[in-house]
């Protein structure tokens, strides 16, 4: 592994006024640490961040260092202007062309290079150069100011902010590319609740004509089934669900009785609950042939800390709600990091829970205010973008689908797929040697093994006491490694050791009206179409 990238940070009292800023940057790259340094002193450092002014780090630039020069502090929060990230550049190609909304740039003032010089534009705020570089050095207008107490670092890097942090972020993942765990790749899945196979069509969603468009605008739908529906199915749509690949399954709830997995707050009554729901799945599964993926979309974004953990005891993969933590509306305490409470929440492929139970966000698909920015930057951060919605948000036809596709077929190559296959390929990887690394952001992982590959270890980013890693050929302790026979696709599950077989769990409460309920909602979903065609408006 390549050494400590040593960065000075000038003046010095600029570190100290933003400790918890550069802390949260030094626990986002770990081979990185900042350190001080005043006018002239450049000696051991790999790179150069200045606040205020350009002079120290042009001269380390000229010096053959990499240096930024972060001109003026951001503002006060005010009306948003849009950073235009250019096209074409040195960039990240995910954010080449993105229009970047901020709300702290008042008094913004155009960055100017030397007379003479040659340098690329980065960004533009209202046509003016926002971000500049000149070979080693970048300069932007704005630089970054303190985290607040309670604040992620995400929000920097955000839809109503980002000008200040994206350039020292750049800065980072460049010093540390040699080093760095290669991320996951690019991928995406539309993710639509509470359909069912007990026809080919669930309100305003044909299935054959949606497996038809996905084909031709290239995406991947999921349906999010609950369990009790999963008693029938047609055969007809069953027929098209294991012919196509286009259109998946994944787990809605058990009974989809009101926010039911947010209720569970004992244990066995969790456990319960996620053993029934996989039963139903299984059977459903034996029953028609086709697939359904473990991962657990929850009715209402509802899900107890209990629930979390009986989903990582049971099997599960992982869960996909809109917020990192799914029972608080702050980060838990026992999930900070060195950096401050809840600095990295939202920073990496995926959050987890202290069950060892990975979130994987999602965002609506038909928001009005929906913005590609936001798609470019969970991209940046090597998210998986999962769009979600209800069959009502195709009432008006599936030109939704093609738009959102396009935005997000345009940020490079993408693997749409399943939940499942989203969350079996978030994983982060290192070679070392003939030593494979993978720090999974997923219970279940399936990746294809780099040339050369003779022994794997999985590191969970979470705390895997007594965990277990169950590979092909062998059961090893979680951070042990294990040897392969050679390249090929590598499937492992990683297994707490609490961990309970569905079908030895106890069926919980029968609740008499959930039936009822269930058909209810389905009812009012299956007629949608018919009360829309006969009261318009």
């Amino acid at each position: 592994m390549s050494a400590v990238q040593l960065v000075g940070v000038h003046p010095g009292a600029e570190l100290r006024r933003r400790t918890r800023l550069f802390a949260a940057l030094a626990e986002a790259f770990p081979g990185v640490q900042f350190e001080g340094r005043e006018a002239g002193e450049t000696a051991g450092i790999d790179a150069l961040v200045e606040f205020g002014g350009d002079e120290e780090a042009r001269s380390a630039a000229s010096a053959g260092l990499r240096a930024l020069a972060a001109l003026a502090p951001e503002g006060e929060p005010g009306g948003a202007k849009v950073v235009d990230l250019a096209a074409g550049t040195s960039l990240d190609r995910r954010l080449h062309g993105q229009a970047l909304p901020d709300r702290h740039l008042d008094g913004f003032a155009a960055v100017a290079s030397r007379e003479g010089g040659e340098s690329e534009i980065l960004a533009q705020v209202g046509g003016a150069p926002a971000w500049i570089r000149e070979g080693k050095l970048d300069i932007v207008a704005a630089a970054a100011n303190e985290l607040d107490a309670d604040e992620p670092l995400r929000d920097r890097l955000g839809s109503r902010r980002s000008l200040a942090l994206l350039p020292l972020v750049e800065l980072l993942r460049e010093l540390t590319a040699e080093s760095a765990w290669r991320p996951p790749p690019l991928r995406a899945t539309f993710l639509l609740d509470d359909p069912n196979l007990h026809w080919p069509s669930y309100g305003f969603l044909s299935l054959p004509r949606l497996a038809d468009h996905a084909g031709e605008h290239g995406y991947h739908l999921a349906l999010a089934m609950v369990p009790l529906d999963a008693r029938v199915s047609d055969p007809r749509a069953v027929r098209l669900l294991r012919e196509r690949d286009e259109i998946s399954l994944s787990v809605h709830g058990n009974d989809h009785f009101g926010g039911e997995l947010g209720r569970a707050a004992e244990q066995d009554e969790a456990l319960a609950l996620a053993a029934q729901a996989l039963r139903r799945i299984s059977k459903f599964e034996r029953r028609t042939g086709a697939p359904v993926s473990r991962v657990m979309v929850p009715p209402h974004e509802e899900c107890s800390e209990a629930m979390a953990t009986a989903l990582a005891q049971t099997g599960f993969a992982a869960i996909t709600m809109t917020r990192p933590f799914p029972w608080l509306s702050a980060p838990p305490l026992h999930w900070l990091t060195s950096a401050g409470d809840g600095a990295l929440t939202g920073w990496a492929p995926a959050d987890v829970t202290p069950s060892g139970l990975p979130v994987l966000l999602r965002h609506p698909l038909a928001d009005p205010h929906f913005s590609p920015a936001e798609l470019a930057l969970r991209a940046y951060l090597d998210q998986p973008l999962i769009l979600y919605g209800h069959h009502d948000d195709l009432a008006d036809g599936l030109d939704v689908l093609a738009d959102r596709s396009a935005a997000v077929n345009g940020l490079g190559p993408v693997r749409w797929g399943s939940l499942e296959a989203l969350a079996a390929g978030n994983v982060s990887w290192r070679l070392e040697g003939d030593l494979l690394r993978l720090r999974p952001y997923s219970r279940r992982v399936s990746m294809e093994v780099p040339p050369g590959t003779r022994r794997v270890v999985v590191e969970p980013p979470w705390s895997a006491d007594n965990e277990t890693v169950e590979a092909p050929n062998d059961t090893v302790p979680a951070g042990e490694p294990f040897e392969i026979d050679g390249a090929g696709t590598l499937n492992l599950s990683l297994r707490r050791p609490d961990a309970v077989v569905p079908e030895g769990v106890s069926p919980p409460p029968q609740r008499p009206w959930a039936l009822a309920r269930r058909l209810a909602g389905e009812t009012r979903d299956r007629i949608a179409p018919v009360r829309r065609r006969l009261l318009p408006g």
